[in-house]
């Protein structure tokens, strides 16, 4: 782009002005024009009546799409192969921004194809070309758009996107504090199953515990307990009265 820039810069007539732009629409590399159009020496050209359509036919390629070209054809300069092909990738992106799924049907109608083997191939060469990234669903006819370039926007268009990127970020700001109030219910439900966890631990280690002395009490003979007849017995009473109950 700014080998055009540099080129308006240096042109004489408005003849120079038409052949940066005719270059420029050719270029198959070029699929943005809001620099050119902002260009003084262009924007002089509507006062010419010879070369006024090439600003509008530059407004086409910028903004809108093959349809407003045939719309106004007869006031503009016309298209050679190679910038027709380029109207139809840059009315493809715009039929993709607006619309995440797109039938074969439309794209025919929009693009002027006469076949589906038509759309595939210029679906697939945008692909290529990296302006676009879709999936072709030839079963159902019709494409699922992942991503799209996006065009030159109008000055007047700015305080539209101005409102989208609003509202986008008004929703993710939903989003975080959504996640944040999963985020801090998941913390709070570790910490009681931590201290439920510990609280199970310890009551299992006091009943190994006490499970562990029964059994230790359980196998000294020295702890059996002595049976009611020997409590009962006249030598058992005997002894308890000499010792005074030490026994």
């Amino acid at each position: 782009m700014d080998a055009y820039l540099n080129s308006l810069k240096t042109a004489s007539t408005d003849a120079d002005v038409v052949s940066v732009i005719q270059k420029a629409l050719d270029d198959e590399d070029i699929y943005h024009f809001g620099q050119l159009l902002e260009s003084p020496v262009i924007t002089k050209l509507t006062e010419s009546d010879e070369y006024k359509g090439y600003r509008r036919l530059l407004e086409i390629f910028s903004f809108e799409t093959l349809a407003d070209y045939r719309s106004s054809q007869a006031q503009l300069p016309q298209l050679n192969k190679r910038q027709t092909e380029k109207l139809k990738h840059l009315t493809l992106l715009s039929l993709a921004s607006d619309a995440k799924v797109i039938p074969y049907e439309r794209l025919m109608k929009e693009l002027e194809f006469d076949s589906e083997q038509q759309v595939e191939d210029m679906v697939i060469d945008t692909i290529y070309k990296k302006l676009l990234s879709a999936k072709l669903d030839q079963q159902r006819q019709l494409i699922e758009v992942d991503y799209v370039i996006g065009r030159d926007a109008r000055k007047g268009d700015l305080q539209k996107i101005h409102n989208m990127l609003s509202e986008w970020a008004t929703v993710c700001e939903g989003v975080i504090e959504d996640i944040s109030h999963s985020i801090k219910k998941a913390n709070a439900d570790t910490v009681f199953r931590r201290r439920d966890e510990r609280e199970f631990t310890l009551t299992l280690q006091e009943l190994r515990t006490s499970h562990a002395v029964a059994l230790a009490a359980g196998n000294n003979p020295g702890n059996i307990a002595r049976t009611d007849s020997q409590f009962s017995s006249s030598e058992y009473r005997n002894e308890q009265q000499r010792t005074g109950g030490r026994f």
